[in-house]
């Protein structure tokens, strides 16, 4: 049986650390969590009042921080990867 980190295929450079694979399942997290608010939104201001629109800027903006910080760590550590010193001569 296959695990759910195996339904999120990535292609990787670098072998994925723990803390690239958990900024990357916070970025797919936080994009279902902005996907819902957005769909649900009549439903949340109906719950929370006037603040469903500042939680949903909130939402927002963690999914645009968080996925850049992701992109740039996983940045660095690919070209860490591919551009490491080997023993090879060619």
């Amino acid at each position: 049986m296959s695990s759910w980190r195996d339904l999120i295929p990535v292609p990787l450079a670098a072998p994925e650390t723990s803390e690239l694979r958990s900024a990357r399942v916070r970025v797919i997290g936080s994009c279902v969590v902005v996907a819902m608010a957005l769909l649900f939104f009549g439903q949340l201001r109906q719950l929370l009042g006037t603040a469903a629109l500042p939680i949903l800027v909130a939402a927002f903006t963690f999914t645009i921080v968080q996925g850049w910080a992701w992109a740039k760590l996983k940045n660095a550590a690919d070209d860490a990867w591919l551009f490491r010193e080997t023993d090879d001569v060619a």
